[in-house]
């Protein structure tokens, strides 16, 4: 799993200073993360705009422009969910931070071991995508890794699911399995859902996997896959 993280803070000493710290900790704890700097808000929300998305904000309060807590309300309306740090040079901004369930304040200068302690109960918060699809098929309970999927069709009430080494045929509908995938799969049609990591070309009206197989896609779905393609890798 990778750690993508976002450090929106003006200043550059000590937005490197975070960087450094935060690096250190990710190869302490043989973590793979991916560090991304902003030196105001509306830097980060275009980034956002763009497409890119994290799972840890280390957010400066007191920035030119728009201030962190603003930005934090901001994020909140639509990300109940993602880890938000905030770093202060100033302990008044504390009682403001619980409108935004701030995980944690950070005093500058910031100081390792706390840092530290605050970026493992982050890690700790987060929710995994899951990396084992069960099914009971037969009376048996079948086990398959989601990395192996390369595609799901749906035929009648059941399911076929290829994979790499074999395909399996369950009882159940699309949208009950879709909530069981993650963020690696695209449904494109009412009877298809394919494996991002084997798509080898899309087209306006079909993916052609990397095993050759062509998988309709649903009208208007074009820039979506494209998007959710891109995100993905």
């Amino acid at each position: 799993m990778e750690i993508k993280t976002a450090v929106c803070e003006d200043e550059h000493q000590q937005a490197e200073y975070i960087k450094s710290l935060v690096g250190k900790w990710a190869r302490d704890n043989n973590i793979k993360i991916t560090i991304d700097m902003f030196e105001s808000a509306e830097n980060f929300k275009f980034a956002q705009r763009g497409g890119k998305s994290y799972d840890i904000l280390l957010l400066d309060i007191e920035m030119g422009g728009q201030n962190g807590i603003d930005l934090a309300k901001e994020i909140r309306r639509r990300d109940a969910k993602i880890p938000i740090i905030f770093v202060t040079g100033f302990a008044d901004y504390i009682s403001e931070g619980y409108d935004v369930s701030a995980l944690h304040y950070l005093i500058k200068p910031v100081n390792e071991k706390k840092l530290f302690e605050v970026l493992g109960k982050a890690v700790k918060n987060l929710s995994p995508e899951p990396e084992i699809l069960t099914l009971t098929i037969n009376r048996k309970d079948i086990f398959i890794p989601l990395c192996d999927i390369i595609y799901i069709e749906s035929a009648l009430n059941y399911l076929i699911i290829y994979t790499i080494k074999e395909q399996y045929k369950t009882k159940m509908s699309l949208t009950e399995i879709e909530d069981r995938l993650g963020g690696g799969f695209f449904k494109c049609t009412r009877s298809f859902i394919v494996g991002l990591r084997y798509v080898r070309m899309i087209t306006k009206k079909e993916i052609i996997l990397t095993t050759g197989v062509a998988v309709p896609l649903g009208r208007g779905l074009y820039d979506d896959i494209n998007d959710a393609f891109i995100k993905y890798f």
